[in-house]
């Protein structure tokens, strides 16, 4: 691995997309309590991301928003674009705080996603 780049910046469960199916089909409550869950995994990047992005603009380390969908969790940039007076922004955005804040953080990520599908299965226990 070169300094300064990263190449692998996923971390890849098997049958995440079924489960999180499955979750919506056992009812609304239930699907809240495993997206808030796996919500809180992605919460530990988006914070360490935030902090690295606000020293070039807070505005825009305020705009990271966690989202749970199929296809996995993930720290995105809510704010639309503006005009354009930096073209390489969401760039800079994944460069400067987004994939370091992955990779410095991957250890806790997995560890806290092993707590959340702990969480899961009380969920489904009960």
């Amino acid at each position: 691995m070169a300094a300064g780049k990263i190449d692998n910046a996923t971390i890849v469960v098997t049958g995440y997309k079924e489960f999180l199916r499955a979750a919506k089909n056992a009812g609304s409550a239930t699907n809240h309590e495993v997206r808030a869950a796996f919500r809180d995994v992605g919460e530990i990047v988006r914070a360490d991301a935030a902090q690295r992005l606000s020293k070039y603009s807070t505005k825009s380390a305020a705009g990271l928003k966690v989202r749970v969908r199929q296809r996995g969790v993930a720290v995105e940039q809510s704010l639309r674009k503006t005009t354009g007076a930096h073209s390489q922004y969401g760039s800079l955005q994944m460069r400067k705080a987004l994939l370091p804040a992955l990779a410095r953080d991957q250890v806790a990520v997995e560890a806290r996603f092993e707590e959340a599908l702990d969480k899961v299965k009380l969920i489904f226990e009960a």
